[in-house]
């Protein structure tokens, strides 16, 4: 196998890749021209019907809309590729943005672009409604001339009760003064300050309501504000008030208006927006009504908006596109300001960074509340804080379990789960920060747990040495690089000398260590920083030495998430339609874990026999297909037959434990592992077994220890497939036909797909989970003639629970295996739909050859790769030995670092294309295949050009 070099390798510049936008709705030729000159495809389709829209939005990385088009939550499911929605316009209630948000696709608008021309139109409703010139104007032209019936109302002097101050109500505010009219108004989030910047007299609605002669409506139409003018707030209006709605439909309860209008306290009506547009039957008689105008949503129809929001649209898209700015975007912060705001980005990798060492300390436990702080003139600044916020949750939450929350996402699914956040920001250092110039402060209550708040506090010295400055009261000074091991430990001598020497001998060096003390605790609190990470075992020894308690390791990202780039010259990946060109053909089912694993093609569940469902398992029917399943089992599998055959409890997990109970202790143990499960065997033979003498053989992942030199006389455990390594064994022939020990095989991931040497194993194990893609929970458990022996013959003098029993003592006094859970009476109650599960895959499997046909497609599947990993230098599998490489649990290693794996894994995941396909926990970083015989291979063939195009999106990020 070639060596994997990722220091010194050199990585070419992607060629940027064509974006593909569609326009919904009709927009100006500006639009098209700007996507055009950034290097996009802008593809028009005006008024698109929502059937044709959703099968087609796959299609397309972003979509442009004016208010035509209800992007809703269906339409963001179908649109599997899109990573922006752009609103020519500045109201967004036609998309579903907390949908959107979830997906991790951006929405933008273009605030502004519509501004003046619709603060002019509502100028225009208000000057037309009090001189009626839509009624004097028509009259005219019907050829009478009444000048006594359209006698008007002067603003001069007037009050203008403005609901809603942003840009447009402040616009329509200062045009009014213009006419000599007093200007008061309401906005739920404006300052007094800002308001009476513009001459607006800042008020509750309450006063609106009761001091306006008009009232002009500049809101979005929100839960808060639907409604908002209705039968009650009119009643409260003064006499003779006159209403002017050129924001959204359904503020205005339309009914209510006409019956308020009809009555004469409401003067008149002038509105550009309705309810339900085009209207129907059930708003005729207020169209009607002499004393309303109406016009068809006008506001933004000027040559100049249409011109300015379709080239603002583009323009703010194409930003995020190229990597620029974040123009627009109304459900993420702005991270642009990241290098806007000098020095900021060490800050918002320190948040990043203290949201994960609590993620980490929290445990079990659940979050109450999360509180900021910033404090320090830097650090202050309005124009990071919400990145600074998202930033602390995307560290708190990525450790928590959602690993995809990105900066996008942060906030909207903490508003999911209910937390509560609060961010408190002040240029002043606090007197706690003990003369630190900027200091960030996050403090989490632990929800249920009597005044149980974790505090981590940190800085930056100079522009990079990020660093923890306390945890929990205890001054420390800990780097945020590296492998990081943080404890508790008496406060006593000759400490950090036993810590030291169990570390250096398991071979790792100590890059750094502090050490925080309090002068009222017995205790301290410890950090060690280390060059690679400290093993578990080696961790769990100090723990129960008692030399530390408390310990969790903690490895933080170098960089900013890089699916949110924030250099002004780095591509977006993840949000960004620039890389290589996105594969066109997706596989037809992306489901590649390695358990549970893909149901064989065609699966249905409707196919499944169902008359033996309610019924006993006990009786006829019930154990009549128990014992099918078991003699399918040995048919398929090509047992001697000779060896039993049964179904246990607790999936391959419990059918290995039973038969270590059952049969250990006899003879010493050489326990084989390269891998986490293997690796389990061992920690329990150890640990709860407690037998005197356990070998080791053992190897790194991507290696087998040399088996060879296992002792025949030895008990001996190893796992015939590594399915968290993809390291198999080769063959058997180590095993000696002469052994007087016994052989313990965990074959989960390898029956059904290996050709094993049944006579080489004493007792072997698997769950139906994998290989045929069935349910879990249930195990299955083979036993040789010698293993019978052993278990007939041999007193462990171990108390057993109950599903762990499979001997019973006869009336002579003489131990016997209980031959009936060989022949369907099993010891606990199973599930018998799973048993019509894996009776069904085996039904399948004989029907594409049985094993030899299973083998054979795994092959071809394992072949696919292969032969992708040949011509692809920044791929290669975990295992070393081609001759053990896993036909089913493929491994592999990328040229990429931890951070940008998780992306690479979670981009794929994304699109829809492979599903829970990165590496086990704990083994090396990279991927995890599945390619046994229920993935279609023209699936696989699919997926690979998709590998390639998720390492070309994330590979900017790799150091050189």
């Amino acid at each position: 196998m070639r060596a994997l070099i990722i220091h010194n390798r050199k990585y070419s510049t992607t060629i940027p890749r064509l974006a593909r936008i569609l326009a919904s709705d009709s927009i100006q030729g500006i639009c098209g021209e700007v996507f055009r000159s950034r290097g996009h495809e802008l593809i028009e389709k005006p008024g698109i019907s929502k059937e044709d829209l959703l099968k087609c939005i796959h299609e397309y990385d972003g979509l442009v809309v004016r208010s035509g088009t209800k992007v809703t939550k269906e339409v963001i499911n179908a649109g599997v590729n899109l990573k922006l929605i752009g609103r020519a316009g500045t109201g967004v209630d036609n998309i579903d943005t907390q949908h959107a948000t979830s997906k991790g696709i951006l929405v933008v608008n273009t605030p502004g672009g519509n501004t003046v021309s619709t603060a002019e139109l509502a100028v225009s409703h208000i000057l037309a409604l009090a001189r009626n010139i839509p009624q004097a104007t028509a009259a005219l032209k019907a050829g009478r001339w009444d000048r006594s019936l359209y006698t008007g109302s002067e603003l001069s002097g007037k009050t203008l009760g403005i609901i809603g101050m942003g840009r447009i109500g402040k616009d329509v505010a200062q045009r009014c003064q213009g006419f000599g009219m007093v200007t008061i108004g309401y906005d739920p989030v404006l300052s007094e300050a800002s308001s009476r910047k513009v001459d607006v007299e800042p008020v509750q609605l309450e006063d609106i309501f009761a001091r306006s002669d008009f009232i002009t409506i500049h809101t979005p139409l929100t839960k808060e504000t639907r409604y908002l003018i209705n039968r009650a707030t009119l009643s409260r209006c003064k006499p003779g008030v006159r209403i002017v709605n050129c924001a959204r439909g359904g503020i205005v309860n339309e009914e209510d208006l006409l019956e308020a209008i009809k009555s004469g306290h409401v003067a008149g009506a002038s509105l550009d927006t309705l309810e339900v547009e085009p209207p129907v039957d059930a708003s005729h008689e207020l169209r009607m009504h002499p004393n309303v105008i109406m016009t068809p949503h006008l506001g933004a129809s000027t040559t100049d908006a249409q011109l300015r929001v379709a080239r603002q649209v583009a323009e703010n898209m194409t930003s995020i596109l190229d990597g620029g700015d974040y123009k627009g975007v109304v459900n993420a912060p702005d991270l642009s300001a990241i290098h806007k705001v000098t020095g900021a980005k060490p800050y918002v990798l320190l948040c990043e960074r203290i949201g994960s060492i609590h993620g980490q300390l929290l445990g079990t436990n659940k979050v109450n509340n999360i509180q900021i702080n910033l404090s320090g003139k830097d650090i202050a600044d309005s124009r990071i804080v919400d990145v600074m916020k998202s930033a602390v949750l995307k560290g708190v939450l990525g450790v928590l379990g959602d690993e995809t929350v990105s900066y996008v996402s942060a906030m909207a699914t903490a508003d999911e789960l209910g937390l509560q956040v609060s961010v408190n920001s002040s240029d002043q250092r606090s007197p706690s920060d003990s003369g630190l110039a900027n200091v960030v402060t996050v403090e989490i209550e632990v929800e249920g747990t009597l005044n149980m708040t974790r505090t981590v506090r940190g800085t930056v010295f100079g522009q990079k040495d990020i660093r923890i400055t306390e945890i929990d009261g205890y001054p420390v000074s800990i780097p945020t690089e590296g492998n990081i091991l943080l404890f508790n430990n008496k406060d006593s001598p000759g400490v950090l000398r036993r810590i030291a020497e169990k570390v250096a001998l398991a071979g790792i060096n100590i890059a750094n260590f502090s050490l925080g003390r309090k002068d009222s605790s017995k205790y301290a609190l410890g950090a060690l920083v280390t060059d690679s990470t400290i093993p578990s075992a080696i961790v769990d020894e100090m723990q129960s030495c008692k030399i530390v308690t408390n310990a969790v390791q903690w490895e933080s990202q170098k960089d900013l998430d890089p699916i949110f780039r924030v250099s002004n010259s780095a591509n977006l990946t993840g949000i960004n339609a620039r890389g290589i060109t996105k594969p066109s053909v997706r596989p037809r089912s992306p489901e590649f874990s390695s358990g549970p694993c893909k149901k064989r093609p065609g699966y249905s569940v409707a196919s499944l026999r169902t008359d033996v469902l309610g019924r006993s398992h006990r009786s006829s029917i019930g154990k009549n297909r128990l014992k099918k399943a078991i003699e399918d089992t040995k048919r398929i599998l090509g047992l001697p037959s000779d060896y039993l055959c049964g179904i246990v409890p607790a999936s391959d997990t419990g059918a290995f434990e039973m038969a270590m109970w059952n049969m250990l202790g006899a003879r010493p143990v050489d326990a084989c592992y390269w891998e986490s499960f293997g690796k389990g065997w061992r920690e329990d033979a150890v640990k709860h077994l407690k037998l005197p003498e356990v070998n080791d053989f053992k190897a790194d992942y991507g290696y087998l220890p040399n088996l060879a030199d296992t002792n025949p006389d030895h008990d001996i455990l190893f796992t015939y497939n590594g399915t968290t390594s993809g390291v198999r064994v080769p063959d058997l022939d180590w095993i000696s036909d002469n052994r007087t020990g016994l052989t313990f095989n965990d074959c989960t991931s390898a029956a059904f797909a290996m050709d094993i040497d049944w006579t080489k194993t004493d007792v072997s194990t698997f769950s139906w989970q994998k290989v045929l893609g069935g349910e879990g929970a249930h195990g299955m458990l083979i036993l040789s003639p010698r293993a019978v022996e052993r278990i007939e013959s041999f007193d462990h003098g171990r108390p057993l629970p109950k599903i762990f029993r499979m001997a019973k003592t006869e009336k002579d006094g003489s131990v016997r295996v209980n031959k009936a859970i060989f022949k369907g009476d099993t010891i606990n109650t199973p599930s018998m739909l799973c048993v019509e599960d894996y009776i069904d895959a085996m039904e399948w499997s004989e029907n594409i050859g049985g094993l030899h046909g299973l083998i054979d497609k795994s092959k071809r599947n394992l072949a696919v790769i292969q032969r992708f990993v040949a011509v692809n230098e920044w791929i290669s599998f975990l295992a070393h030995d081609p001759s053990t490489l896993s036909n089913t649990s493929v491994c592999l290693t990328l040229d990429l670092n931890k951070e940008q794996v998780k992306n690479f894994v979670a981009l794929l995941q994304t699109e829809m294309v492979a599903f829970d396909i990165g590496a086990y926990r704990d083994a090396p970083d990279g991927l995890r295949i599945w390619c046994g015989a229920t993935v279609e291979e023209s699936d696989l063939e699919a997926l690979m050009p998709w590998l390639k195009w998720a390492y070309e999106s994330v590979k900017d990020g790799a150091t050189e």
